[in-house]
C-alpha cells in the first residue's frame, strides 16, 4: 500500500479562463491497481431519473398538486468520508470482516502530493476521504449514505452517489413532512460529518395550477435556498414546465463541440472505422443519453436539429448513421 501514491493536479470546476481558486477541483491521478470493483451491470445512471420523474409525473397527472424538489449539493463529498465512521456502518451491514479491514487499510494511510506545473508539493499521508478517481470511491460513498432513507406515498429522498435530491409530492398545500425531512436530513449530515453547500443548492417547483401559489422557501443554515426554474440534474437539464427545451438547446451546443473533434479527427487522415468507434463511444453516447425520457416529447424542430447533427458526423465518418427514430 505505501507505494500507491495520489498525485493531485488542480483542475478547474468550469471550461474557462482566469478562474479564482475556489472554482478549482483536486484532481487525483490514482495507480490503475487502486482502480477496482467496476460498475454494476444493468443499473445506471438513468434507473435515478426515471424513478423521480415517474412519481412526479404521476402525482401531475392524477391530481391538481405540485412537485418541489431541493436538490442538495455537498461540499467536497468524498473528501469528508470517516473511514472510522465507514468501518462501524459495515460492520453493522454484516459485511465481512476481512473485507472491512482492507477497506481500512485502502482508506488510512494514503501518502499524496499536489502537482502544479514544475511545483511540487511535500507529501503528506491523509486518513480521511477516499482516493478519487476509481470506482471504489463511489462505492464507499453510496454505502456511508445509505443508512439515510425516507420513501412515503407522497415524499422521498432521491440519492445517486454524491447527488441528493428530496421530493414532494404536494396536495392541498401540505408541506410539513417536506420540510420537516430536509431538517432531518441536514441534521443527520452535520452528526456524519458531511457538509451542505448551501451557495450551490436549488429548490425547483412543478405546479401547473392557476393561479400559482408562491411556495415558501426552505431554509438550511439560515439561508433561503434559491428557486430555480431549470436544473441540470444527472447530465439532463430538467424545467419547471416539464419542458425538454433546455435540454435540447444545451445538446445542440454541445453537439456542435463534437462534430468540430470529429472534423479535426478527420484532418489527421485517421481511418473511417476509428471516426465510426470514436463518434459511437463518445458522440452518440452523449447525444441520446437519457433519450428514453425526452425522445417523444421534443418539439419537431429540436428533432430535426439532432437529426441533422447526425447526417453531418454520417457524413464524416463515411456511413449512414442512427437517428433519433431509429434509436428509439
Amino acid at each position: 500500500r505505501g507505494s500507491l501514491y495520489g498525485e493531485k493536479h488542480p483542475a478547474s470546476s468550469q471550461f474557462q479562463r482566469n478562474q479564482a481558486p475556489e472554482r478549482f477541483r483536486p484532481v487525483a491521478l490514482t495507480s490503475h491497481i487502486m482502480k477496482t470493483m467496476e460498475q454494476k451491470e444493468k443499473v445506471g445512471v438513468e434507473d435515478a431519473i426515471t424513478y423521480m420523474l415517474h412519481r412526479a409525473l404521476s402525482h401531475l397527472d392524477s391530481s391538481r398538486g405540485a412537485v418541489r424538489i431541493t436538490i442538495l449539493d455537498f461540499s467536497s463529498a468524498f473528501n469528508t468520508i470517516l473511514p472510522l465512521l465507514l468501518r462501524d456502518k459495515l460492520t453493522e451491514m454484516g459485511v465481512s470482516s476481512h473485507l472491512v479491514a482492507w477497506i481500512m487499510g485502502y482508506l488510512t494511510g494514503r501518502p499524496q502530493y499536489v502537482q502544479l506545473g514544475d511545483c511540487r508539493s511535500d507529501t503528506v499521508v491523509s486518513s480521511t476521504g477516499a482516493p478519487q478517481g476509481t470506482v471504489l470511491y463511489l462505492v464507499l460513498f453510496t454505502l456511508y449514505t445509505s443508512v439515510f432513507q425516507y420513501n412515503s406515498e407522497s415524499c422521498h429522498v432521491q440519492k445517486f452517489m454524491d447527488n441528493t435530491a428530496i421530493v414532494r409530492c404536494i396536495r392541498r398545500g401540505q408541506e410539513e413532512e417536506y420540510k420537516k425531512l430536509i431538517q432531518d436530513f441536514i441534521a443527520w449530515c452535520y452528526f456524519n460529518h458531511l457538509h451542505l453547500n448551501t451557495t450551490k443548492t436549488r429548490e425547483m417547483v412543478v405546479d401547473f395550477r392557476r393561479p400559482r401559489p408562491q411556495p415558501e422557501p426552505v431554509t438550511i443554515s439560515g439561508d433561503c435556498v434559491e428557486f430555480v426554474k431549470t436544473y441540470k440534474y444527472l447530465g439532463v437539464q430538467l424545467d419547471e414546465r416539464m419542458d425538454w427545451t433546455a435540454n435540447m438547446n444545451a445538446l445542440g451546443r454541445r453537439g456542435q463541440s463534437w462534430l468540430y473533434f470529429l472534423r479535426r479527427l478527420e484532418s489527421f487522415d485517421i481511418c473511417k472505422k476509428l471516426l465510426q468507434m470514436f463518434y459511437l463511444t463518445v458522440v452518440a453516447s452523449a447525444l441520446f443519453y437519457a433519450a428514453v425520457f425526452w425522445g417523444g416529447s421534443i418539439e419537431k424542430k429540436d428533432a430535426s436539429g439532432l437529426d441533422n447533427l447526425v447526417r453531418k458526423a454520417g457524413s464524416i465518418v463515411g456511413s449512414e448513421l442512427d437517428s433519433l427514430y431509429s434509436i428509439l
